[in-house]
Formats: structure tokens, C-alpha cells, sequence
């Protein structure tokens, strides 16, 4: 993990094709307690190392071991639910994730960027869930995650068909936010995050909650969550102290409280 201001990031690194491994996933949580645990850290930014790879996914290696196992079922669920249980907390934390990929972003690379609030791709950036080529699903988040971003259709093409997509059609499908020309992704992410980080933490978190727990609920129960979040952010002194700077003309100063 690297902190640039504000701002931490969080990199892939296993070359030579950034392969996700057990451990691996278990320090990204560890990242996220001690961004979480960070006041002075706002949100961070997910990429691959070098210039070309995102990831292609999960190790599938550490599976083999699986199949000589007598209860298997219950080894994998305890394997996957220690993933879960990772991009759960990105998914429910108060600061914002931002995740840049560019090339190869496939498997349970797209999974993790599915988990982040923001998801910013190279044009070069190419997409795919090959997992039933090898007799599995996605298993870290995907067919849950990726339907509720881009819809049942696109979820069962991808899935289903198991094939790349490119920049364009992901951002047309809303799997990608932004876009960028090459090699921009995790600049534009990392001035993204960089603005953010600016703002004041109560309303990034309470806008976070109010947007990614409404769609599960009925408009009614959503707009009432909605006025309850306003409410708190009424309550707080950062909304006091943003007052106060717009009305004297001068850079807020937030404390996150």
C-alpha cells in the first residue's frame, strides 16, 4: 500500500500475469481495516502493477488441492467466504474505492472492481469471466454484484458466453464508469480519488450508504433513507464548517465528524 496525501493505493502485484492468491486477498483486507482505521485516509485506488495487466483473475492452482479433499463443499465455501468477506467491507465502507484497469481484467479481478464504488478502464481495457471454461462460476461476488451493475442480459453474456468484451461495450453495458485513452486509467482514477478526498467525509459516506443500500429497497423506503442521511449530515460540524467556508469565500477545512 502507497499513500499519496489522502489518498491510499492499492496494487496487484504478481507478475507476471498479476494472478489473485489466498494471501493476497487477505492483506487487501488488511489494507482496508487500516484505510478504514485511517482518519486521515479518504479512499483509495485499486490497479495492477506495470503498464499493460489489470489481472487475470484468481490463481486457479490453489484449487487443485481441493479436489483430492473428502469434503470439499465445505473447504470452498470456507475459502470463499474469507474473499467475501474482503470486498464486503469495500462494498460497505465508509471510504471511496476507485478501481483502474487497463489491458487483461478478467475473473475475480472484475469482482474485486465490481466491490468499488468507481471502476475507470484504459481503452484498452479488456473484459471477461472465462470461469465456466474450467467448470466453475464466478465465485467471489460476480453473478450477484455484476447483475446489479449491469442488468440480468449483460450478466448472462458475460457469464454465459464467457468471452471478451472491450472498453467501449463495458461502459456502454455500465461495468465501466470512465474512460480513458491508454495508460491514463490510474492517473485519472488517482486525480479522481485526489478530489474526493477533498470533500467532506460525512457526506461521501452518507451518500455512499443512501445510494448503495436504496437499490435494494422500494423507492418510498429509499427516499426515506435519503431524508434520514440529509438529516445527519445537518447534524454534523463538517456541514457546519462547508457552511461557513462557501458564506466567507474560503477552502473548507473538514474533520470528518
Amino acid at each position: 500500500m502507497y499513500r499519496e496525501g489522502a489518498v491510499a493505493r492499492l496494487v496487484i502485484d504478481n507478475p507476471p500475469r498479476n494472478y489473485l492468491t489466498t494471501a493476497m486477498f487477505e492483506q487487501l483486507g488488511r489494507y482496508v481495516r487500516e484505510i478504514e482505521a485511517d482518519p486521515d485516509l479518504r479512499g483509495a485506488v485499486i490497479h495492477g502493477s506495470g503498464d499493460r495487466l489489470y489481472t487475470v483473475g484468481a490463481d486457479i492452482r490453489e484449487m487443485e488441492p481441493f479436489t483430492h479433499l473428502a469434503d470439499r463443499h465445505k473447504e470452498t465455501v470456507r475459502w470463499l467466504s474469507g474473499v467475501h468477506a474482503v470486498l464486503d467491507r469495500i462494498d460497505h465502507s465508509s471510504k471511496v474505492f476507485i478501481c483502474a484497469m487497463k489491458g487483461i481484467s478478467y475473473g475475480g479481478g472484475l469482482e474485486i472492481a465490481s466491490a468499488c464504488d468507481i471502476r475507470i478502464a484504459a481503452q484498452d481495457a479488456r473484459f471477461a469471466m472465462p470461469e465456466v471454461k474450467l467448470g466453475i462460476i464466478p465465485g467471489y461476488g460476480g453473478t450477484q454484484r455484476l447483475r446489479r451493475l449491469i442488468g440480468l442480459g449483460h450478466t448472462l453474456a458475460l457469464v454465459l458466453g464467457a468471452q471478451e468484451i472491450d472498453a467501449e461495450t463495458a461502459n456502454r453495458w455500465g461495468l465501466v464508469d470512465i474512460v480513458t485513452p491508454r495508460g491514463e486509467a490510474e492517473i485519472a482514477a488517482l486525480q479522481l480519488a485526489q478530489n474526493i478526498a477533498s470533500y467532506a467525509p460525512v457526506a461521501l459516506a452518507a451518500a455512499k450508504r443512501a445510494i448503495r443500500d436504496g437499490g435494494d429497497l422500494a423507492l418510498s423506503d429509499g427516499l426515506a433513507q435519503e431524508q434520514a442521511h440529509f438529516a445527519d449530515c445537518t447534524a454534523s460540524s463538517d456541514f457546519a464548517e462547508g457552511l461557513q467556508a462557501f458564506l466567507q469565500k474560503r477552502a473548507p477545512q473538514f474533520s470528518g465528524v
